[in-house]
């Protein structure tokens, strides 16, 4: 990977683009336990959860129209600010107002603005595999510091979990400057792709309307991993094997470090497999493999490596996706395009948890995983068979 291709700019932008991995590093391992804790069930979380998904389709469809038709960055400071503020209300300890305030952070959706701008920075340079899968590192190294925070909560109890939260806002105010810096420096058209109007008819006219029809079985990995157990993974173990917090934010710690050397050798795979597509089916396939056999296993240690094994794997697999879909779509529609590939994945999300808490409240807590591998095993099979010619 040639990271002087990339730049000083480049780096602003992956770095602004990576700073959520904190938010995304700590609510893995203390968001569920953290609504447990203020005395919402296994049920609720999981509603909420799935709720969480179902909003955030919304707030993809509607960013990802915003994007293309307005100022990107003018939009990307305003949700961020928003965003931020969303995140400190969760402190406040009060199901209905953490409930509300987790799921708007979702309807207000600025990933998909930043991921438009790097995509069309990347796509200029012709760095699209190094600069996506750069920031997929950078955002695990983020989330292993999140996930490192998450044992405030086992030594300073309520003052941890809202300490965490604060560190969160932080990190989403940060990406305002980050951007502004670079932004300074880098094309007018990136910032602004200016459509014309704003109209739900123009998705069958889209020119990349035959990558999102081949984009549908992500809907499969949604539902399955990302939906039915990747949010209630620290629930599960601490459900089944009683693993207090601090050990799983270290175990969690250890995972995403482990990913974060991963997607650095991204476009290595890619390229000794001479195929984005092929990569990215080989990784999930084996990433499916290994969940499969989880839950018949009860070694503690070997379980808690094939967890970061199969979370390397399947992650492994993002940047090479993501820089798929930049390739392939021109700069006026990437907006809109990541904002729909975003809402295909989170839609079936907002069933998934709440299938997955509900298995877990009546004892089944092993069904979520062979679930999600069935899942996966199909939306990797499907994806291989739509795409495989690109």
């Amino acid at each position: 990977m040639s990271f002087r291709r990339i730049g000083r700019i480049g780096f602003l932008l992956v770095t602004a683009n990576s700073l959520s991995g904190i938010i995304w590093g700590a609510n893995s391992v203390i968001l569920s336990i953290y609504m447990l804790s203020i005395g919402m069930s296994t049920t609720l979380i999981g509603i909420v959860l799935g709720l969480f998904s179902l909003i955030n389709a919304l707030g993809s469809l509607v960013v990802g129209y915003l994007t293309d038709y307005m100022d990107r960055v003018r939009l990307f400071t305003v949700l961020s600010i928003i965003s931020g503020s969303l995140i400190l209300l969760m402190t406040v300890g009060v199901p209905i107002i953490v409930s509300i305030a987790y799921l708007l952070t979702a309807l207000f959706n600025r990933y998909v603005v930043l991921t438009a701008i790097v995509g069309e920075f990347a796509k200029q340079r012709n760095v699209s595999d190094e600069a996506f899968s750069l920031s997929s590192s950078f955002n695990i190294v983020f989330s292993v510091v999140g996930s490192a925070m998450a044992v405030l909560p086992s030594y300073l109890g309520r003052l941890g979990y809202e300490l965490i939260f604060i560190a969160e806002a932080i990190a989403v105010y940060l990406t305002i400057p980050l951007v502004l810096n670079a932004i300074r420096h880098l094309d007018p058209v990136i910032v602004n792709a200016k459509i014309e109007r704003i109209s739900l008819r123009d998705l069958g006219r889209l020119r990349s309307s035959w990558l999102i029809k081949r984009l549908l079985p992500e809907a499969l990995i949604g539902l399955g991993g990302a939906g039915v157990i990747i949010p209630l993974f620290s629930l599960w173990f601490y459900l089944k094997f009683h693993i207090n917090i601090a050990s799983l934010g270290i175990v969690y710690a250890i995972s995403n470090a482990t990913l974060a050397l991963g997607t650095l050798m991204a476009p290595t795979v890619s390229r000794l497999l001479r195929s984005r597509v092929i990569s990215v089916v080989t990784l999930e396939g084996l990433a499916t493999g290994v969940l499969a056999i989880m839950p018949s296993i009860y070694d503690l240690p070997l379980l808690l490596a094939l967890f970061i094994i199969r979370n390397t794997l399947m992650n492994m697999a993002n940047p090479l996706l993501t820089s798929l879909i930049n390739e392939l779509v021109p700069r006026e529609e990437r907006g809109r395009v990541f904002g729909i590939w975003n809402m295909i994945s989170s839609i079936p999300r907002a069933v998934g948890p709440g299938i997955g808490g509900y298995l877990m409240d009546i004892g089944y807590l092993d069904m979520p995983l062979y679930i999600t591998s069935i899942l996966y095993a199909t939306a990797v099979v499907l994806f291989y068979a739509l795409l495989r010619g690109y």
